[in-house]
């Protein structure tokens, strides 16, 4: 402290500019985007592990697409264009399927009259929720891998990167 009780904050000032730059020179937009992305592979792979395999095609279609900034933050899709995903994500009433089997692969014609009957006649087939569980659980799990990736970044931050 200097005469007069005045104190010294050169040191305080220069942090402040240098963590100016570092928001101006896009280090926590990065920062936001890895961390978006890191959390739409995690997804990813939960869903994919939960998915039920057939001949494989529901699980392999699941992708994951860019991260976005918009007015409200920071976004990134993980989606299927497969149409039946969402039955197997969310169940259907059983019902007939016109077709006819290949060797182990069942092929879908419309108007045969073979087919199979996929669920109970009548009946529910209830959906197997691989999305919103997995969805669920990151997001149980986002408290404490916000903080320790905030952690990180701020002594990365700080001691100079």
């Amino acid at each position: 402290m200097s005469a007069g009780g005045l104190f010294d904050i050169s040191a305080l000032e220069k942090m402040v500019k240098d963590l100016q730059q570092d928001i101006d020179s896009g280090v926590v937009d990065r920062f936001v985007r890895d961390l978006i992305s890191e959390l739409g592979m995690r997804t990813l792979a939960r869903i994919k592990q939960r998915t039920p395999v057939g001949n494989g095609q529901l699980r392999n279609s699941f992708q994951i697409g860019s991260v976005v900034k918009t007015s409200t933050g920071y976004e990134v899709e993980v989606f299927t264009n497969l149409e039946y995903a969402s039955f197997v994500e969310n169940g259907f009433r059983a019902h007939w399927v016109p077709g006819h089997w290949v060797g182990n692969t069942f092929v879908y014609e419309s108007g045969a009259k073979t087919g199979m009957q996929v669920g109970k006649k009548g009946g529910w087939v209830p959906g197997r929720f691989m999305v919103k569980i997995s969805v669920n659980e990151i997001e149980e799990m986002l408290p404490d891998f916000l903080a320790r990736k905030q952690k990180r970044f701020l002594e990365r931050l700080m001691n100079g990167r």
